[in-house]
């Protein structure tokens, strides 16, 4: 998205996860801010100044039964290494 853009405000941006919803219904099954609400960005336990994306962790939870979340870009690739 930014892979040119080196504003001083932004530093190097880079996509650490992308998660789709996907509704049964063309209107919509669940509103939006519930299903955002189902991923979790957390700082790792003992991490007091975290310093890269490794210090978090990143949980998503399970949508509405009429809803579906596919992983497009996992945050989990970050974690292993």
């Amino acid at each position: 998205m930014f892979e040119f853009d080196r504003s001083a405000s932004r530093g190097l941006m880079s996509t650490r996860g992308l998660y789709v919803f996907t509704h049964e219904s063309s209107l919509g099954n669940a509103p939006a801010h519930k299903l955002f609400d189902l991923v979790r960005i957390e700082r790792r336990e003992g991490v007091e100044a975290p310093r890269s994306f490794r210090d978090y962790t990143v949980r998503v939870a399970e949508p509405p039964g009429n809803v579906e979340i596919t992983g497009v870009v996992e945050a989990r690739e970050a974690l292993a290494a």
